[in-house]
């Protein structure tokens, strides 16, 4: 899940002898000070995409890249940015162009090299151009150096969300070592961070497990909890929770269906909406499936779905039903419109029949065979079969396969899952006319274009409002069968961690504010 968002949405992390040691991941016996605990162990269900921050996926990939890669701002579980490697930032002037960040003094990387207004310049402009999430950032035309500690950011078009990027939650701001820039390769499985824990290479197995230790070098030595944080890489989620029960393992996240399992054996479980799923109705123009061009069929497949009935089959009570792509707390969430299309089949069979399908027709939908996408898919197939609508699912179980699938447009009809975010990276993905996962077809609607346009410039007692009506807008075209939001479910041994914490768009933070009791 990356940004949540899901493609694994579609997104989890050897003090240096010296310089020259650093990306080896050689380790010291005498750790920073600050580190009082001892080890924290993790588990994760899959390995990383990529240690590399602007290859990782966002969601299933922070843990393994915030313990290595402080980034330039923070954002804590309440949805506040904090100061990071910036103590200062701040849009300058109006319209949300162009964006200032002042670091702190005397910062370096792990590796020893100074971390500055150069380096900092630099890593943000590899992120921008190579990153996985480039559509995130597309609207920043520069980043340039306006004094030793001082950059400057310059968007072509309003980007009113730069301090949320810049976190370590969507890790745009990670930064990254200039030998790191110079050996873009060797990032996928080494660390040229500056975070609070450098890769230790010596004892981690690429797709088993990854073990971090002590930065010596790390600006707040207060930050650094643990002498070792070890992220394993258990795909069998009955293993997984067994492993945690049994004192193997401190934390993990896990699916409703373990709830009561993780409960009894002893653990805390926390959780919050975090994710939605459903289907996309991708081909809005009709370019494969003719009838989708029809709102009333769109519509129709809404409302021919019941949401209470797979939420409770799928998640039990640790989700709720909703029409929408957003989540309570985000900026665009529209609490009026969670029960837009209330079930209703013979309204659906009317619109059907209106539309000149009175005996349904027949669709091509791909969906993915992970993070419970398929049951939601499954499910609505199901309910769509009973106003004669016939589809026939091809389900990918990889990543790669997702994308490939996702984008070949073969496919008028896409499952999904993605995370909480904000609706300006939501648009970029979903709502906008350039061709991504999630619009692979690049339609687009010219008066949503301009109300998303107004909203990004506007200012912040204004925006909130804006973005609501956009969601509204996009819900009553019918442009996805939005089914459920679901809760990021983690279990944990609660007497052994404190500040274990979740919240919509926030992960639990290892990096910082994981520590021993």
């Amino acid at each position: 899940m990356r940004r949540q968002r899901i493609t694994a949405g579609l997104a989890a992390f050897a003090a240096l002898a010296a310089a020259a040691t650093a990306c080896s991941g050689s380790s010291s016996s005498s750790p920073p000070s600050g580190a009082h605990g001892g080890t924290l162990t993790v588990v994760s269900a899959g390995a990383p995409a990529s240690l590399n921050p602007a290859k990782a996926n966002v969601g299933s990939d922070n843990w393994f890249i915030n313990l290595a890669y402080d980034t330039l701002l923070r954002q804590g579980p309440g949805g506040k940015t904090q100061a990071g490697l910036a103590t200062k930032w701040g849009y300058v002037g109006s319209g949300n162009k162009v964006f200032d960040v002042t670091l702190r003094d005397g910062l370096t990387f792990a590796d020893g090299t100074p971390l500055d207004a150069k380096a900092i310049a630099a890593s943000l402009n590899y992120t921008r151009k190579n990153g996985l999430n480039v559509s995130w950032t597309s609207a920043i035309s520069s980043v340039s150096v306006t004094g030793p500690r001082t950059v400057r950011i310059r968007c072509s078009s309003p980007n009113p969300i730069l301090p949320q990027l810049l976190t370590q939650v969507l890790m745009i701001g990670s930064a990254i070592s200039p030998k790191g820039l110079a050996s873009p390769g060797a990032m996928g499985t080494k660390s040229f961070g500056a975070g609070p824990y450098i890769l230790d290479t010596a004892h981690t197995a690429t797709g088993d497990h990854y073990t971090y230790t002590p930065n010596p070098h790390y600006w707040d030595k207060k930050k650094i909890h643990w002498k070792k944080v070890v992220i394993k890489v258990v795909a069998n989620p009955n293993s997984a929770l067994q492993a945690v029960k049994t004192g193997q393992a401190d934390a993990m996240a896990i699916n409703a269906n373990q709830v009561d399992t993780a409960k009894a054996g002893g653990l805390k479980v926390i959780g919050s909406p975090n994710v939605f799923l459903g289907v996309n109705l991708a081909d809005r123009d009709g370019a494969l499936a003719t009838p989708l061009k029809d709102i009333r069929v769109r519509r129709a497949l809404n409302y021919a779905v019941d949401r209470a009935a797979i939420t409770k089959a799928v998640v039990q009570k640790y989700g709720h039903p909703t029409d929408q792509i957003s989540l309570p707390g985000l900026d665009g969430f529209a609490a009026d419109y969670d029960n837009n299309y209330p079930y209703d089949p013979a309204k659906a069979k009317k619109l059907l029949a209106e539309a000149g399908y009175p005996h349904g027709f027949s669709l091509k939908m791909e969906t993915q065979g992970f993070f419970g996408i398929d049951l939601v898919s499954q499910a609505v197939v199901q309910q769509w079969q009973k106003i004669g609508v016939k589809t026939d699912v091809t389900t990918d179980t990889s990543v790669g396969q997702w994308l490939a699938s996702a984008t070949s447009k073969k496919y008028p009809v896409l499952g999904f899952g993605y995370g909480g975010a904000p609706t300006y990276t939501l648009a970029l993905d979903w709502m906008l006319p350039h061709p991504t996962a999630f619009n692979p077809y690049a339609t687009s609607d010219p008066k949503l274009t301009k109300m998303l346009s107004k909203a990004n410039a506007a200012s912040p007692q204004h925006q909130r409002a804006l973005y609501q009506d956009a969601m509204r807008y996009v819900v009553d075209q019918a442009w996805f069968v939005s089914v459920l939001r679901m809760d990021g479910l983690y279990a944990y041994n609660g007497g052994k961690l404190s500040g274990f914490t979740s919240a919509p768009s926030y992960l639990p933070d290892l990096a910082w504010a994981v520590a021993p009791k």
